[in-house]
């Protein structure tokens, strides 16, 4: 009877590997039934694109207008792929008849530049990819005039293409991009102040654009340092070169400060803004001089604030929104694309419990909930992350306290570099 039992549970358990088997290999001819269907609908779209520009060449001729359009399609199509060398040639060839039909300095072929530049950048031609934003630039400027109002969208959006690549690079070589971002802020900057009135309702994003960026550049330069071939730095030693940095850090501080001003003075002078408002933009003025070791300044930005909302219809509600418990300080431009991690997702997560000091120092942590553990690994980054903020300190009768703070944090953020 146990030889019998034992060969059906042979039996039994060879049955069972050829389904697995089965299965297994039923999924990889799915599997690859898919692929070739994905591949083949990437192959028809090409296929159509290519078409369509062949029916139109032969109706209207090699330089239609309509032609455009659909180059830089193909050209986008192309990248989703990651064949780039494709990609670029739609994009040129898009842009010359863009400039053929509309002119050299035609605003229209804006897109097939920026998409240049993407596709330059994606190939590591960094310097073909600079000379297409260029373009775009002296373009817009040609058309507007170099202080004219209507460039200050243009200079964001450059911006945000430059730091797009600088959180994709090295912090050496994206220090390039910082450089560039900070001379078109400059630009914006002097736009804002010479064209744009304190009461339009998008100068005050603009100017805390400015600010933000100041952030990135000067915690850039406090975390790497600032590359000597620049040009900004010039030393015969270490000390020299650390006081240089302190010099330029200095004036990041300052011109961020002089932003974030024009902020509260466009929040004052605009007839729909709040109480409320004006005591927010204040804090955040007393978060910039935190941030930068103001202790003092900061106070008195704080306190600006909370008297602010005495007039505020809700004042002790708003007190508590803004002072009643701390905040870490948020100032820096992200990743367009940056994912975040849903802070709903409680098995990601622990509390975290912290003390909070009045110049808005972390310190003292542990886990609040005993059943949340982490590594000693896990526990040093995440010090090392909360040591590296600052927070808005709770304000109680208008001075600073000292404050046991907990918070939710995702565990697979930590350690993560902003």
């Amino acid at each position: 009877m146990y030889n019998m039992g034992t060969s059906n549970l042979l039996a039994y358990r060879h049955s069972l590997t050829m389904i697995k088997g089965f299965l297994i290999l039923m999924l990889m001819l799915f599997a690859l039934i898919s692929r070739g269907q994905v591949d083949k609908d990437q192959t028809d779209t090409i296929e159509s694109y290519l078409t369509a520009i062949d029916g139109l060449e032969a109706e209207h001729g090699a330089y239609s207008s309509q032609l455009s359009d659909l180059y830089l399609g193909l050209g986008k199509f192309y990248s989703s792929k990651t064949e780039y060398s494709d990609a670029l040639a739609a994009f040129q060839r898009g842009m010359q008849i863009e400039r053929v039909n509309f002119g050299l300095h035609s605003l229209s072929q804006t897109p097939y530049l920026t998409s240049i530049a993407d596709t330059e950048s994606n190939l590591g031609n960094q310097e073909k990819s600079l000379k297409a934003l260029n373009q775009v630039y002296q373009i817009s400027a040609k058309n507007y005039g170099d202080t004219d109002k209507r460039m200050v969208p243009v200079i964001n959006s450059l911006i945000d293409w430059h730091m797009n690549i600088y959180h994709q690079q090295r912090p050496k070589v994206g220090y390039s991009n910082l450089v560039m971002s900070e001379r078109l802020a400059n630009d914006m900057n002097f736009i804002l102040d010479e064209n744009i009135s304190l009461n339009h309702p998008e100068g005050p994003t603009y100017y805390r654009r400015i600010a933000d960026l100041h952030y990135v550049i000067a915690n850039h330069i406090t975390k790497h340092g600032e590359p000597r071939e620049t040009g900004f730095t010039v030393s015969s030693g270490l000390d020299s070169r650390r006081r240089s940095e302190v010099r330029t850090s200095y004036r990041h501080f300052h011109r961020g400060k002089t932003a974030l001003e024009r902020v509260v003075q466009a929040s004052i002078e605009q007839g729909n803004s709040t109480p409320y408002d004006q005591a927010n933009v204040i804090a955040d003025l007393g978060d910039w001089y935190l941030l930068f070791g103001q202790k003092l300044s900061a106070i008195k930005a704080y306190q600006l604030a909370d008297e602010t909302l005495d007039s505020d219809e809700n004042s002790e509600n708003a007190r508590q929104s803004l002072f009643g418990s701390p905040k870490i300080i948020e100032f820096g431009i992200k990743k367009q694309d940056q994912d975040t991690i849903p802070s709903e997702n409680k098995s990601m997560s622990v509390q975290v419990s912290m003390l909070i000091s009045e110049g808005g120092v972390a310190s003292d942590f542990y886990l609040a909930n005993e059943s949340d553990s982490l590594t000693d690994n896990e526990m040093k980054l995440l010090k090392k992350y909360f040591r590296g903020k600052r927070f808005r300190p709770r304000i109680v009768e208008r001075q600073p306290q000292e404050t046991i703070h907990v918070v939710n944090y995702d565990r697979p953020a930590i350690g993560v570099a902003d």
